[in-house]
């Protein structure tokens, strides 16, 4: 660098705040919060389970993000890109931020969900460690040439959740370029694989291209810790922070 000439404006960390939500209860006061849709499709579960759940979600949702706006949760209004994915619907200030439109996307698996807030595109995905009977039909027609290769070299017992890992990644990714998941072929959707045991964080995803569309560049945080298996992916210019709240199960 030549002398009195500044070096390159390092670009601003983004920060995804990624809320854990606990689905198992609802009450009336959640159903409340809901707008009539959320409510029809409460209605249409064939399991309360699955009700209770997706109010519980929602309820939550609104909550965090109200306060993320300044605004009260039932004030806080979605709709929904062509693709599906729900997005705040801007009413005046409302779904929007200082610094930029605000951004969420929801993840649940069993009672445990996480609502992530940034402001850029983001998509996050919760999946909980449990047996998987015939696993390797499923790392033969989801995962890379590379990743197949990675999860073949572990020893059984880790293989698993290792795969797990790697399935939170490509549906975060996903959801962050809020497509669905026949979109972009799995196989072809290199991540990699999880460390079981420490918060891997801002790993470059190189976008892609794939039937005429071009899929951007991301950045993924993922870690696996006892259950749970959690990855975000954010379009976001520089790198980004994973807040993770302090009642996570550690090292989540």
């Amino acid at each position: 660098m030549s002398p009195g000439k500044a070096g390159p404006k390092a670009l601003p960390q983004t920060v995804v705040d990624c809320h854990r939500l606990d689905l198992s209860a609802c009450d009336a006061d959640d159903l409340a919060l809901l707008d009539d849709d959320e409510r029809a499709r409460a209605g249409r579960f064939r399991f309360e389970r699955d009700r209770i759940r997706y109010i519980a979600a929602h309820a939550q949702a609104r909550r965090h993000l109200g306060a993320r706006l300044g605004v009260a949760p039932a004030e806080v209004r979605f709709t929904a890109t062509r693709h599906g994915k729900p997005v705040l619907a801007p009413v005046g200030d409302v779904g929007s931020t200082s610094d930029g439109a605000l951004c969420f996307n929801l993840t649940h698996s069993g009672a445990v969900g996480y609502l992530a807030v940034a402001t850029c595109n983001v998509g996050i995905d919760l999946e909980l460690h449990r047996a998987i009977g015939d696993l390797q039909p499923l790392i033969d027609g989801y995962c890379s040439p590379a990743e197949i290769a990675a999860l073949g070299a572990l020893p059984a017992a880790s293989r698993c959740i290792a795969f797990l890992g790697a399935w939170t990644r490509k549906e975060a990714a996903l959801k962050a370029w809020g497509t669905g998941i026949g979109a972009v072929p799995l196989d072809q959707l290199h991540v990699g694989l999880v460390p079981a045991d420490r918060l891997e964080t801002n790993q470059p995803l190189p976008g892609l291209d794939h039937d005429g569309i071009r899929y951007p560049d991301l950045r993924l945080a993922s870690i696996a810790s006892g259950d749970e298996v959690l990855s975000v992916a954010a379009a976001c210019a520089g790198s980004f922070i994973m807040r993770l709240p302090t009642d996570t199960p550690r090292g989540l």
